[in-house]
């Protein structure tokens, strides 16, 4: 699975599962990969999900509105949750980001708002 999603036109986010498939039932680990100077807007999914910080900076906030004052900076190494049905936001500044998530599938992405979804997905 690859899979690019365009982001604010210029910008991709590469998923690849890196084991199980994550649009099936059971366990999957994806990684993503984020380009400098991108956001993700607020979205929920359908799984309690995990993540870890392989590489990078990941600025991660939880709430259905994007905003800067409850972003936390995740250095490489961090560990990080994503609730089922728990709104979370994220973006990238200076540095590529490398993230690892694992969950328990099929899982899905559903924006808060329908005009923030990537074009392409």
């Amino acid at each position: 699975m690859d899979r690019a999603a365009d982001r604010d036109g210029d910008a991709a986010v590469l998923v690849r599962a890196a084991a199980g498939d994550p649009g099936a039932a059971g366990p999957y680990t994806i990684r993503l990969s984020i380009p400098p100077n991108t956001r993700i807007q607020a979205h929920t999914h359908r799984d309690d999900r995990t993540a870890v910080v392989a590489a990078g900076v990941w600025y991660f906030g939880y709430g259905s509105v994007a905003t800067a004052a409850v972003e936390k900076a995740l250095p490489a190494g961090s560990f990080y949750t994503e609730p089922a049905g728990v709104a979370h936001f994220a973006q990238t500044k200076a540095e590529r980001v490398i993230v690892y998530i694992t969950g328990n599938g099929p899982t899905d992405t559903l924006y808060i708002k329908a005009a923030d979804e990537p074009a392409g997905r």
